[in-house]
């Protein structure tokens, strides 16, 4: 027992150690030192492919999806004032049976031939009367020169070109109408005096 009280005063008179001083700070330098560039690439992930059928595909379908949205625009808009046509045809039709007018059985005929007034008489696509062809092509126009002219107003060089690029095919078409429309009426002119 008694050793045990020795070892326990050996103890006792050993002197505390000193306070541990504080790890110096580490910079950026030694951090640098101990990372190896293999393992940062295992967690960044691969930058994407660069390659030029890339960058083509790319503005490809960038363009195309900017043809879309116009042609979606442009069918969108003439489904509407197609259906606002009939809207109204249906409504001036009640109203007529309502008052018990004589203009009903025109209207009705009217409906019935939903073409006639396009310039199509019976519904033929080969008539050359009336302002059908005259009117679509010059609307198509107008769309074409206000998409450029949106283009314009931006001012940005990109949007300049996307929107040329895109008023080029209401106007051609708007164009193709008009000329069709005026060698229809030169025919018909050249065919009137030799009958």
């Amino acid at each position: 027992m008694m050793s045990l009280f020795a070892a326990a005063a050996t103890a006792a008179a050993v002197p505390a150690p000193a306070a541990a001083a504080p790890p110096p700070p580490v910079s950026a330098a030694d951090v640098a030192a101990y990372i190896d560039p293999r393992d940062i690439a295992a967690y960044v992930p691969a930058p994407p492919p660069t390659t030029e059928l890339v960058a083509v595909s790319d503005g490809f379908f960038r363009l195309l999806e900017n043809i879309t949205m116009v042609a979606l625009f442009v069918v969108g808009f003439f489904l509407l004032a197609r259906l606002l046509h009939a809207w109204m045809l249906h409504r001036s039709i009640r109203r007529a049976i309502e008052a018990k007018s004589d203009v009903v059985g025109a209207m009705i005929d009217k409906l019935n031939k939903p073409y006639e007034h396009l310039g199509w008489p019976g519904g033929d696509r080969t008539g050359a009367e009336g302002p059908g062809d005259d009117r679509g092509g010059l609307v198509l126009l107008a769309i074409g020169l206000a998409m450029a002219g949106f283009g314009l107003i931006q001012g940005h060089e990109q949007m300049i070109r996307l929107s040329a690029g895109a008023a080029l095919f209401p106007a051609f078409v708007g164009l193709a109408l008009l000329l069709r429309r005026r060698w229809a009426r030169a025919e018909a002119a050249g065919e009137r005096p030799a009958a």
